[in-house]
């Protein structure tokens, strides 16, 4: 299904891990999402830094070498940052334009999905989001990349974009 473009940022590698399922699964292109100058690795630094995600601080993402107009659907994948979307995506959102395509949108977190979807549906108004989903995942420290939600869940949210 080459109409198909996911697109994700993931700081963790919770958010690629469905990236990579959603694109086998459709057999569609993958795009990641980068920042031009690397978050620290250091989670307590990130912290620091962003939470309070002051709204006049952006970020810089390396260039899209893709043509997005050849894609008719897209799959967004992003990890929550501080209760919305990050800012890696936020970026694409405001720098690529997606107008007409049929988009389904998700959000990783370990349960503080906040404002994502409202994020996604400002950032993307000329869009036809057919369906979100809440990438659940746990909290506990020793299990930060236990999928809360099955498999199953993710194909019938798979299902809205066919």
């Amino acid at each position: 299904m080459r109409d198909v473009l996911v697109i994700y940022y993931s700081y963790t590698g919770n958010s690629e891990k469905i990236a990579m399922y959603v694109s086998d699964k459709l057999d569609a292109d993958i795009l990641k999402l980068e920042p031009v100058i690397p978050f620290s690795s250091d989670y307590d630094e990130v912290v620091e830094e962003w939470q309070n995600n002051n709204i006049k601080k952006d970020v810089s993402i390396k260039k899209v070498d893709i043509d997005l107009a050849k894609y008719k659907k897209i799959v967004l994948i992003t990890c929550t940052w501080w209760y919305g979307i990050s800012p890696i995506m936020k970026r694409f959102l405001k720098d690529y334009d997606l107008s007409g395509k049929d988009i389904l949108v998700a959000a990783s977190n370990a349960g503080w999905i906040g404002h994502c979807f409202e994020d996604y549906r400002l950032l993307l108004p000329n869009s036809n989001i057919k369906g979100e989903l809440d990438l659940l995942f746990s909290s506990s420290s020793d299990e930060r990349d236990k999928l809360l939600i099955s498999y199953s869940d993710i194909d019938s949210w798979l299902e809205k974009l066919m």
